[in-house]
């Protein structure tokens, strides 16, 4: 199905990253940028791959992921990571977004509807995909920085599952946007209470749970084509 027409565009979009505008993860994505560096271990990208996994199934411990990641990256200076992930962005996020996606955005954009990324990955990851998309904000987990490196977490709880809903309901609050004239885009059971907060829900490539919730409740289900990936691409392996 294609993505969705508003007759009456939503007071603000949130937008779910992976799964949801890319068939990928992007911190994964990253995490595999900066093994390849000598800038991480190689475990760290087994932890990921196991978590994933439970994430799929809406089963994720984030509070744990972000700990063992932390730890693997504390030492690099913050500016490094933040060119990584215009790297990665350029060669492996980017040629990844589903088809269409941007062209929709663009429309909902431009009818007024202002666009806000809503993602549990830390924000220098995230930060070249909002800029390229136009969005006007970005949530993620808080982190704290300290002499040019992230030095842990921030206040408030991990921009995951509740709390994805918390820092969405924070941001419309302070803004003064009805959440009933909202949308929100995701793809993971996991998802589920921000997409029952809103007034307007879009899954993509839902799974079973979360495809029988959305028949449910009514919510516009959408199944993008995956890009076809340049073979010429830079490697991943």
């Amino acid at each position: 199905m294609n993505w969705p027409s508003f007759d009456d565009p939503p007071s603000v979009a949130f937008l779910d990253v992976d799964g949801t505008l890319l068939a990928e993860t992007t911190s994964y994505l990253y995490g595999k940028l900066l093994r390849r560096r000598g800038m991480i271990d190689q475990s760290l990208l087994f932890r990921a791959a196991l978590h994933g996994f439970r994430h799929k199934f809406g089963r994720l411990d984030y509070g744990r992921l972000l700990d063992y990641g932390l730890r693997m990256i504390r030492d690099i200076p913050l500016v490094e990571l933040e060119r990584a992930a215009y790297e990665n962005f350029k060669d492996h996020v980017k040629p990844r977004l589903y088809e269409g996606v941007v062209e929709h955005l663009n429309e909902l954009r431009a009818s007024g509807t202002p666009l806000i990324l809503v993602s549990s990955s830390p924000a220098p990851v995230i930060a070249p995909l909002s800029i390229y998309l136009g969005c006007t904000d970005l949530l993620t987990t808080p982190f704290r920085v300290e002499h040019g490196r992230i030095a842990g977490l921030g206040p408030g709880p991990p921009c995951y599952g509740e709390g994805k809903l918390h820092w969405a309901e924070r941001w419309a609050e302070e803004r003064g946007i009805d959440m009933d004239l909202a949308a929100a885009y995701a793809d993971n059971w996991s998802d589920r209470a921000l997409l029952q907060r809103v007034g307007r829900a879009v899954v993509v490539h839902p799974g079973r749970k979360l495809k029988k919730l959305a028949l449910q409740q009514g919510w516009t289900i959408v199944t993008p084509r995956r890009p076809r990936l340049d073979r010429q691409s830079p490697s991943e392996d």
